[in-house]
């Protein structure tokens, strides 16, 4: 999956047996349930809460990961690995990415985009 699309259905159904309603309802799941604030990130970050930011991130990024979101999954994995501290990263301008590709997704799954 390239980093580069924003949701590869073909690939999530291949993953998922080809069944369309089973796609739909993850979709629709995910845009009921999948609520990723940036005031709640930021808030965590600037608490030092970095585990707690990286578990927020990674509940995202793996919903994105399920569906083929490979622009948001990527910009999640990025920036959990910099909350966990597995590498070193500007972690505001990280945070902004992906916030950027989370709204990109969400547009792109309801039509608006």
């Amino acid at each position: 999956m390239s980093d580069k699309i924003i949701f590869d259905k073909e690939t999530a159904l291949d993953l998922l047996g080809r069944d369309e309603d089973l796609l739909q309802i993850l979709i629709d799941s995910f845009l009921a349930e999948n609520k990723f604030e940036t005031a709640v990130l930021k808030k965590l970050v600037s608490d030092g809460k970095l585990g707690e930011a990286a578990s927020y991130v990674h509940a995202t990024k793996g919903a994105a990961r399920q569906l083929c979101m490979g622009k948001l999954k990527d910009s999640g994995q990025v920036l959990e690995d910099v909350l966990r501290g597995k590498t070193t990263g500007d972690i505001p301008a990280l945070i902004e990415t992906m916030v950027a590709n989370y709204a990109e997704a969400v547009a792109f799954l309801k039509g608006t985009l």
